[in-house]
């Protein structure tokens, strides 16, 4: 009975009521104005830390990326070509270079709509995982989700970046989704058709973002065949599964085509095995300097990346293709030299991926780059615990099958971009790839705690507390007590 309980535990009851409340009775109205503050932040960030004319962040200019991408946008308005200065390459994804381009076609040289596109792609990204939380586990996880993604440090940042993490977080919440859409038992033979075609677009459009969407892609066709395996009728899984194939194929067909007949491969890119050699000696928490990365490269006779993307270079010693052979057997050779160390390097990769530990120390020295970096890294921790404990209670109790799919998808999602710890780790890896599922994993299990702390000032009514108790979508199944 609440009467029983201390002043202080019926005034959290109170709050943890009043907030559910809310979100409850005002979803909409909550997640227009949070979505509202997540844009006012990145639009004051933009204003202040960017300039249309440098594709970096002015504060933390710790990611090169953007003026390479710059530079094919350039060849692609000027030559037609996709490379550098009408050299063809497939070195890089090609989705938001041509992204920019088209920005730069329609409004001129200017970084500031690509920033401001980003922007879209959050509010976007934002709507479509709240939405599929609140379907699933109530409007209390589904605002506490939009609160995190509209105020997270590091998701607010991206937005500042000529970079792909927008653009790739988006294509992910879709291929999500739609993944669980699929899953949903009850859906017509020719809705699974359709929505796993979608997944499948999704999934293709993330792959010529980053290709590690192609794990993202093989991860969603297990779970359609997991799903549909135990039933008598085939067509419940294999018509599906072909649509997803389909789908991706569809997206990523004409860029494979092209780079068979221009660089004589159909790779997704041709800097997979050389990331896969580059992360031989370029481990997380070393920082090797430019020199030594160059020295070590032509060492093993494989071209760096700054040759590559050299736009003054009229042509490279030998194709990207052989590159790309050279880089994985000097790869091979090395790890055979010292497969225990290779193992230890990439147990670190992974402790710095998982534990934020990178951070550019000669930009620490500005106060603001300071409290900004101790700020995400408290906001980081606390998704982790949550989900983690979330997880754990996961494995003890008794859920909802649609609660279940979901947590067992994002986890998995989480797990299939886990090969990058064997090349090289950046934190925007692990930001666009991680974090946002386990946002919604983090949400869910606050939302439990504040439906089961709010539930104390409830009536003592036996009737009520079985209806309350038997509520699977308030989030109260998932982290509960």
């Amino acid at each position: 009975m609440s009467g029983g309980l201390p002043s202080a535990a019926r005034s959290l009851a109170g709050l943890a009521r009043s907030v559910s409340g809310l979100a409850e009775n005002r979803l909409g109205l909550l997640v227009s104005i949070l979505i509202g503050l997540g844009v006012t932040l990145r639009l004051i960030l933009i204003w202040t830390t960017t300039s249309p004319t440098v594709p970096y962040n002015l504060l933390y200019p710790g990611y090169g990326d953007g003026a390479r991408y710059a530079s094919i946008a350039h060849s692609l308005l000027e030559t037609s070509t996709f490379g550098y200065a009408g050299r063809a390459t497939a070195f890089r994804s090609p989705a938001y270079p041509a992204l920019l381009a088209l920005t730069w076609k329609a409004f001129g040289p200017t970084l500031t709509p690509i920033r401001l596109l980003q922007v879209g792609m959050f509010v976007l990204m934002t709507v479509v995982y709240s939405r599929v939380v609140a379907t699933r586990f109530g409007k209390t996880a589904a605002a506490l989700t939009t609160v995190i993604l509209s105020v997270y440090p590091m998701f607010v940042f991206l937005s500042t970046e000529i970079a792909t993490e927008s653009l790739y977080m988006l294509t992910e919440s879709c291929a999500f989704a739609l993944t669980l859409a699929v899953l949903q038992p009850g859906q017509s033979r020719t809705g699974r058709a359709w929505m796993s075609f979608g997944a499948g677009l999704c999934c293709g459009a993330g792959g010529l973002t980053r290709p590690n969407m192609f794990a993202i892609f093989l991860v969603a066709a297990g779970l359609i065949l997991w799903s549909g395996m135990d039933r008598e009728a085939p067509t419940r899984w294999v018509v599906p599964v072909l649509a997803l194939v389909l789908g991706n194929y569809a997206v990523l067909g004409p860029w494979l085509i092209r780079n068979q007949r221009t660089i004589g491969a159909a790779s997704l890119a041709t800097n997979i095995d050389y990331n896969f050699f580059r992360g031989t000696f370029d481990v997380a928490g070393i920082g090797a300097t430019e020199s030594l990365l160059v020295a070590k490269f032509r060492e093993h006779d494989v071209m760096y990346e700054g040759d590559i993307e050299d736009p003054g270079r009229a042509g490279l010693p030998y194709d990207e293709v052989s590159n790309e052979r050279q880089a994985r057997a000097a790869a091979l050779a090395i790890i055979r030299a010292d497969p225990a160390r290779w193992f230890r390097d990439r147990l670190q990769n992974a402790a710095y991926l998982w534990l934020n530990l990178q951070w550019v120390d000669d930009y620490l020295a500005n106060p603001f780059v300071r409290v900004s970096s101790a700020s995400v890294t408290v906001f980081y921790y606390l998704l982790l615990l949550a989900a983690a404990y979330g997880f754990v209670q996961f494995r003890r109790k008794q859920f909802d099958p649609g609660q279940r799919r979901f947590v067992v998808t994002a986890w998995l999602f989480i797990l299939a971009v886990m090969p990058v710890v064997l090349t090289i780790v950046g934190k925007r890896y692990r930001v666009a790839m991680i974090d946002p599922f386990l946002a919604m994993l983090a949400s869910v299990t606050v939302a439990a705690w504040l439906n089961r702390t709010g539930a104390r000032m409830k009536p003592a009514n036996p009737a009520a507390r079985r209806v309350s108790s038997d509520r699977i979508p308030d989030g109260s199944g998932y982290a509960g007590s």
